[in-house]
């Protein structure tokens, strides 16, 4: 395993600390109300059964001057006290106040995991739309201390449908702020609106034709308070752009995507760069799907626990590959365990314990075996495996078994 990869997963000392200080001050906003700390989960339960995350108040307060670590406190504090208080009364209401925001699914999935319920699907949990394979576009209710995402009983009280009610938000936002991008590096531009609606700003393709670009714009939102913006053409910054993501979802919160978007014919679409800045981009997103399958790992076997559901969340690994440096995922599966499969680039048949494994690609895999998985609703694709590969499915998987340095990544 690589270091860097180790690296990927550190965390930083003292969360207990900042979640003790949180919850001191939520008890003096909230005194009628039992709030519980769960230092291992490190977020706090409300009485009402729901929760407060605290990763992202922990990251902006170790990044956060010694001064201005208490300000992030009370700002955070009063956010979690204001939630549904502050609900508009009627749709008149609530139009000037809805602006659109992307939202990152797989953080989406972890908080439906963590509640002990992922039977059901995204679409049926949550109003959005995809807007890529890691994001989706939602609609949010703006307030002074704190961003609500509009709900299906929102849109049925207002009457409206949620195409509407993102035209509304789309053009709420066109008029929220003078643009406001920076020269980050020769071709490189980045947001300093300062409102965390940065990211949600690729909505106004009209930002990106305004500035001084070589080719079509290209975008990334790493965070939602961070769109970065160069041209197609130009490969010094596309090469900077990835460096800057980079440095934003490992140091940043709300993180959002390492994925990158051309737009053509008044559309976003994902795109790979060619030469040097494509193959940076394909790693970053490894790493991304790395993490993100870590975090959705953790959650997964500690609601099996609490279930007391006996399964094998199998973990998705990376490793570089010796002959051109390419990160390659795979994943294990054991003969004889019930499995939940991630995705990965190679399969690892594992028939005994101790013994060298079969190694598959995954097109070849979920083409010869693919009735023996089942897709489950989770955002980050894992796979409910129905049996090990036997008889004639195991013999043609065999005959195109490959290996680390012979796989072609796709």
């Amino acid at each position: 395993m690589l270091s860097f990869i180790r690296r990927l997963f550190d965390r930083k000392p003292g969360t207990e600390q900042v979640a003790r200080l949180l919850l001191q001050e939520l008890q003096r906003l909230l005194p009628e109300e039992k709030l519980v700390l769960d230092p291992e989960q490190f977020l706090i339960r409300r009485a009402d059964g729901g929760t407060i995350y605290l990763h992202n108040l922990y990251t902006d307060y170790c990044q956060a001057r010694p001064a201005e670590r208490r300000e992030q406190i009370a700002r955070f504090a009063l956010g979690v006290a204001g939630i549904g208080s502050d609900r508009p009364a009627d749709f008149e209401e609530a139009r000037p106040r809805l602006l659109p925001i992307l939202r990152r699914l797989a953080g989406v999935d972890l908080a439906r995991i963590s509640h002990g319920d992922f039977s059901k699907k995204l679409e049926d949990t949550m109003v959005w739309t995809p807007f890529s394979p890691t994001l989706g576009a939602a609609v949010a209710i703006d307030s002074d201390h704190a961003i609500a995402q509009v709900s299906p009983h929102d849109l049925k009280r207002w009457g409206i449908g949620f195409e509407q009610a993102f035209e509304i938000a789309v053009e709420n936002l066109r008029h929220k702020a003078a643009p406001a991008f920076g020269q980050l590096a020769p071709g490189l531009y980045v947001s300093n609106y300062g409102d965390y609606y940065d990211a949600g700003r690729i909505f106004l393709h009209e930002l990106a034709w305004q500035l001084p670009l070589d080719g079509d714009p290209v975008a990334m939102a790493p965070n939602r308070t961070c769109l970065l913006v160069c041209g197609a053409g130009d490969a010094d910054a596309l090469e900077n752009m990835i460096a800057t993501a980079r440095r934003v979802l490992r140091e940043q919160s709300r993180p959002l995507s390492a994925e990158m978007f051309r737009l053509r014919d008044k559309a976003w679409s994902l795109w790979t760069p060619p030469g040097q800045a494509g193959v940076q981009l394909t790693a970053l997103l490894r790493e991304e799907k790395a993490v993100d399958y870590n975090d959705q790992q953790e959650v997964l076997e500690k609601a099996h626990v609490a279930a007391g559901v006996d399964v094998f969340v199998a973990k998705h690994s990376l490793l570089q590959r010796d002959s051109d440096g390419a990160v390659i995922s795979y994943a294990v599966l054991p003969k004889g365990v019930d499995t939940w499969l991630p995705e990965a680039d190679l399969v690892f048949l594992c028939e005994v314990a101790g013994e060298t494994p079969t190694i598959v690609a995954w097109p070849h895999f979920a083409e010869h075996a693919g009735h023996l998985i089942e897709r489950l609703p989770l955002a980050v694709p894992r796979w409910k495996v129905l049996g090990y590969p036997e008889g004639d499915c195991l013999r043609r998987l065999q005959e195109l078994a490959t290996t680390v340095e012979a796989v072609r990544l796709q």
